[in-house]
């Protein structure tokens, strides 16, 4: 019977510690160690982002002049004057680039291996007035001027054949 007594106190003041009413400092020290925490995840996310920002701006010679687009809105985009490169090969990308960052042109990039612009893929190349029309069979650089086609070149050896005498008329405009 003395244990029962014994164990019986001892759980009322067990219950007693844990109901003891909570201090205000403790929960104001509390409250700053957890806004602490907060702030400090934020700021060094906030760092962190910037940082990466800053580091991929710098990396992209061009970065606000690339864009990726979709085959039926290559004729939507502000740009006065602007080359379309409908890839067929993403990986060709790089070898179009090294020219139209020298001349300093606007271009977007059409992945023609995604699934929205297969169906612009022909045996053979077709340009039409309407976008809708066109069919290309290989890699196609368009020239846009004022939201109209000008003129296309359709595989590698013309592409940069183009691309080669543009930029031998930039560099002899900037020569003068």
């Amino acid at each position: 019977m003395k244990k029962a007594k014994i164990k019986e106190q001892h759980s009322k003041k067990d219950i007693k510690q844990v109901q003891e009413p909570v201090g205000v400092k403790s929960v104001i020290v509390t409250l700053a160690v957890i806004l602490i925490t907060f702030g400090s995840f934020y700021l060094l996310t906030d760092f962190l982002v910037s940082k990466r920002t800053t580091k991929l701006s710098d990396n992209s010679n061009t970065s606000s002049n690339t864009n990726r687009t979709a085959f039926l809105n290559m004729l939507d985009h502000s740009n006065k004057e602007y080359y379309v490169f409908a890839l067929t090969n993403l990986n060709d990308e790089a070898i179009y680039q090294r020219y139209v960052y020298s001349a300093q042109k606007s271009y977007y990039v059409v992945d023609m291996n995604d699934t929205m612009n297969k169906i612009y893929m022909a045996d053979k190349t077709t340009i039409s007035e309407s976008v809708k029309d066109i069919r290309i069979s290989d890699t196609t650089l368009f020239v846009i001027k004022d939201g109209k086609i000008t003129k296309h070149f359709t595989g590698y050896k013309d592409i940069t054949s183009y691309l080669q005498k543009q930029l031998d008329v930039s560099s002899n405009i900037k020569k003068k």
